[in-house]
């Protein structure tokens, strides 16, 4: 390729690529305006988005030539790449996509649609069955929701939250086992913090249950994705040749999975198999891969699951001010969520607050600093309750103390979220200020009561991407304690030699992505940028409105009980 081209992509890898499809597809005409094209794909598959809508200008890339779409788009056509069933790009009237992400998407959605039938009827059934008094609870959506467990396979059930998603599903499983008490059933998510949720909120709402269904319920497993799939290095392990035995199993956060999890899972579950999905399409799509939940929830693929596809919308957890932002955004738009938040007053839990990009923020440093001395004192406290010969293991099961279940309930109390790891209020920023300009080189440095996210997943220690514990102990008493759910489905707390850990970071901040599938009591979201602010000055850029307004809707919809939303002053740029 030219030497004057290398500058005009926005990776190498985009440069790579379109010499192999010059290489492999020759085009009939070669424009340079196809650079953008491969820039433009290229960025929307790092987000998760299949298709991209060429009508709308891309935000966040520097186009290089002039005319989108209407020349970018002649310049497709005139390549010869949309032509046939073999071309290395589609075209489907305004939406462009890659030919193997559009084949993946339309194999995986035949593969839903084949299993979209009724299920068979099964006639042993519990004495105990669902009467009209358990269902009192619920509204019309749900009990629909409910009522799809005796006829249909597949079931999706979608809705923000607080809508009663989680309520709904214990009333599904509980509908499943009185249809049948001997039921294979299994509960799963992408992350490891989403399955504990989910296992979590289903054991406190089986407290009032009596036996035999409290039991039953209370022995589901919830595990991720990957550990139900076993996941490793050559790939899943659980595929159409050793298949999971499973009657029934509930996928929660979908709008978390990825193209080739689902299809792998698809391809490991028998073909009886009753599958409930459940997610939120508001929310962000898996990074860097394809998502499959949002093109379910398209009106030309939701055709096919007419009968068998619920949406929750009223929502049961009154947030007050926080609610009422998250609906003007989900209703009304970026644009309108910022409007009302400069125009509103703080009330008892939201407020906005400016500050300058040059320094973090007041409100963070002095919630960081409070949030730091708290968690070396619990932390400290809990050293008393492991025995001795605890520190001789590279990994232990340690009982349970009163103190550890204040740790980490203390731990789950905050989030501190940024839309990016780099750059002003970046991620990277706010672990400098706590932990050394040095911090990323210097692990075994980083003290008592530091809080850290396991990175990788780790089924022989029980830990999932994301698992979130913290540093116990100094010297060669150094170790990490994780809350886990062991094989038992019970859940313990380890002691890890942090040599066991193939790659952690610090969790005192996170990504919004990162925060998928966690709740908090407070939130903290650090936002430097608004769409009020041009896009040449502006610290972060987003594709489209669509991603801003997911990165948005992702990131207070994380707090439970307070939320404040941090702004640059319009001085900085």
């Amino acid at each position: 390729m030219r030497e004057p081209l290398k500058k005009k992509f926005s990776t190498d890898l985009n440069k790579s690529l379109l010499a192999i499809l010059i290489r492999y597809y020759p085009p009939i005409e070669f424009n340079e305006a196809l650079i953008d094209v491969v820039n433009v794909l290229m960025d929307g598959l790092s987000r998760g988005d299949v298709y991209i809508d060429m009508k709308e200008i891309p935000k966040n890339l520097e186009l290089k030539y002039n005319g989108w779409p209407s020349y970018h788009m002649k310049a497709l056509l005139e390549s010869g790449w949309t032509k046939g069933d073999n071309s290395p790009i589609v075209l489907n009237g305004d939406l462009v996509s890659w030919r193997r992400t559009h084949d993946e998407i339309v194999e995986t959605i035949n593969k839903i649609v084949v299993r979209n039938k009724p299920i068979n009827n099964l006639s042993k059934e519990l004495p105990v069955r669902i009467d009209t008094k358990s269902l009192e609870h619920l509204n019309i959506q749900q009990i629909e929701a409910v009522n799809l467990v005796k006829s249909e396979q597949i079931i999706l059930l979608s809705g923000g939250p607080g809508t009663g998603k989680t309520s709904t599903i214990l009333q599904m499983l509980l509908q499943a086992l009185t249809r049948n008490p001997t039921l294979d059933i299994a509960m799963a998510a992408p992350t490891g913090k989403a399955a504990k949720k989910l296992k979590d909120t289903i054991q406190a709402g089986i407290e009032n249950f009596e036996d035999p269904l409290k039991d039953k319920l209370s022995n589901i497993p919830s595990k991720t994705l990957h550990k139900w799939l076993e996941a490793g290095p050559n790939g899943f392990k659980r595929n159409s040749q050793r298949l999971l035995k499973l009657d029934l199993i509930v996928i929660d956060e979908m709008s978390m999975v990825d193209l080739s999890t689902i299809n792998g899972l698809l391809d490991a579950l028998t073909k009886s198999c009753q599958i409930i999905l459940v997610g939120d399409p508001d929310q962000l799509l898996p990074i860097g891969s394809a998502g499959i939940w949002q093109v379910l929830q398209e009106k030309e693929t939701k055709t096919n699951f007419q009968s068998n596809s619920v949406k929750l919308t009223k929502s049961y957890r009154n947030k007050g001010d926080i609610a009422l932002l998250r609906n003007t955004l989900k209703d009304d738009g970026v644009d309108a969520f910022w409007h009302l938040l400069s125009m509103k007053e703080d009330s008892s839990n939201t407020s906005h607050y400016l500050s300058s990009l040059k320094t973090i923020p007041d409100p963070v440093v002095r919630t960081l600093l409070n949030h730091r001395r708290m968690l070396k004192k619990l932390t400290e406290n809990c050293i008393n309750s492991i025995p001795d010969e605890a520190w001789q293991s590279s990994m232990v099961e340690v009982a349970q103390s009163v103190e550890m279940l204040k740790l980490f309930k203390f731990i789950d109390n905050l989030l501190i979220l940024c839309p990016q790891r780099y750059g002003p209020w970046g991620v990277k920023k706010i672990h400098e200020l706590l932990l050394g300009k040095s911090f990323e080189k210097e692990v075994h440095k980083w003290g008592e009561g530091t809080p850290i996210m396991a990175k990788s997943n780790q089924p022989e220690i029980g830990l999932a991407n994301g698992d979130v514990g913290i540093i116990i102990g100094n010297g060669d008493k150094r170790r990490f304690l994780f809350n886990v759910f062991s094989e038992e489905q019970r859940l313990v707390t380890r002691l890890i030699n942090p040599s066991r850990l193939n790659i952690y970071d610090a969790a005192y901040a996170m990504t919004i992505h990162k925060a998928q599938g966690s709740e908090a009591d407070r939130v903290l979201l650090l936002w430097p940028s608004t769409s009020k602010v041009s896009e040449e000055n502006s610290p972060i850029k987003f594709y489209s409105y669509d991603y801003e307004k997911r990165m948005l809707y992702t990131a207070i919809t994380r707090a439970k009980k307070q939320l404040m939303v941090i702004t640059n002053k319009e001085e900085d740029f």
